[in-house]
């Protein structure tokens, strides 16, 4: 299986105000846009300078208001045919809807992310809405990613502290991979679980895990692109979503208030961490040594819905394979959510955040 990977990497400061000469240096001059909403009123400037010293245009820019697929495939076609690559800049929305633009055209894809509150930006996915209900689709893996370490250290703390949760959970991920292979004979791609490890490995022994700090943002940055590779290389998420994944979408239902992505996934990894034993440690660690578990006590999760969460998880999946088919897995999740101390710390009985 052939396996695309992207031709050019940059993580580093100001490395925005030089994407006019990574375009360039693949001949792709003339482009599109997508922007995340308000970004290119703060960025537009400087893309056009970029732009405009490598002899690079930009043939349209579009604002990615919507994540309903068939809006985005009408945006699509209304694109100039001379197109040579499009450019997503922003969050998961603009990311996303590049993606799928990208693919539909068969057209080089370069992103821009402006905070990482997940791995998505560089995974084979794109997370778009059919009348009303979420659908992956598949896509393709960017062929240049730039992060902009000073436009990260920018970001919104939720969407960072997120990103975090989302890296971290990748431990308990790979625990149930294995635990279907060994339980239903799944298949595991161990390269793909080895990348997906070592970038847990890699945010758990740096220090300090400062979201100000521009070395760490391009270790956790670089540590969730090498997650999303590994869901390229793997084929499936796999190596990326287990049990927490499963808790997280089942809690997406049922919360008043979803609390965010990766904030979820990071709770629900560190309780089913406790049910798989060995990856107990290294997710406390990362969650309580890395500002997560701060955060997340500042912004509880709805407990009631949480619970109800773990009991509707093993649903979520037809025949997805994890800890959560163990034998009195729910009932323990539920127990230690009643009364493991560092869980009073970050669940509200009343439903209400702070």
């Amino acid at each position: 299986m052939e396996v695309k990977i992207p031709s050019l990497l940059r993580i580093k400061p100001k490395a925005l105000t030089k994407i006019g000469k990574y375009l360039a240096s693949a001949q792709w001059r003339e482009v599109a846009v997508i922007w995340g909403e308000g970004l290119e009123a703060m960025y537009g400037p400087t893309l056009e300078v970029s732009f405009a010293t490598a002899g690079v245009r930009s043939l349209v820019s579009v604002t990615a208001q919507t994540n309903e697929a068939p809006q985005i495939v009408a945006q699509t076609f209304l694109l100039p045919s001379n197109v040579e690559a499009v450019v997503a800049l922003g969050g998961g929305k603009a990311l996303d809807y590049g993606k799928y633009i990208a693919h539909l055209l068969h057209k080089p894809l370069v992103v821009a992310p402006t905070s990482i509150s997940n791995d998505g930006f560089c995974s084979p996915g794109a997370s778009l809405s059919v009348e009303g209900k979420r659908r992956t689709f598949l896509t393709q893996v960017p062929d240049m990613v730039i992060l902009d370490t000073e436009i990260l250290a920018n970001a919104p703390e939720s969407l960072m502290i997120s990103g975090m949760g989302d890296l971290f959970c990748k431990a308990t991920s790979v625990w149930d991979w294995k635990y279907a292979w060994r339980t239903r004979a799944e298949p595991v791609n161990d390269f793909a679980a080895v990348i997906a490890l070592n970038a847990v490995d890699t945010f758990d022994h740096f220090a300090p895990k400062d979201l100000k700090n521009l070395e760490f943002l391009r270790v956790l940055s670089s540590s969730l692109m090498m997650c999303g590779l590994s869901m390229a290389i793997a084929g499936s998420s796999r190596p990326a979503s287990g049990s927490e994944h499963l808790i997280s979408h089942a809690y997406d239902r049922l919360a008043r208030r979803p609390s965010g992505h990766g904030i979820q996934v990071g709770v629900a990894s560190f309780l089913v961490a406790h049910l798989q034993k060995t990856t107990r440690d290294q997710v406390r660690r990362c969650a309580l040594e890395s500002g997560f578990w701060d955060f997340v006590r500042e912004h509880p999760l709805e407990k009631e819905s949480l619970i109800q969460a773990i009991r509707e998880a093993r649903f979520v999946k037809k025949n997805y394979a994890t800890v959560l088919d163990e034998p009195e897995s729910v009932e323990q999740l539920i127990d230690l959510c009643e009364n493991l101390p560092e869980m009073q710390d970050i669940l509200d009985s009343e439903g209400l955040h702070h």
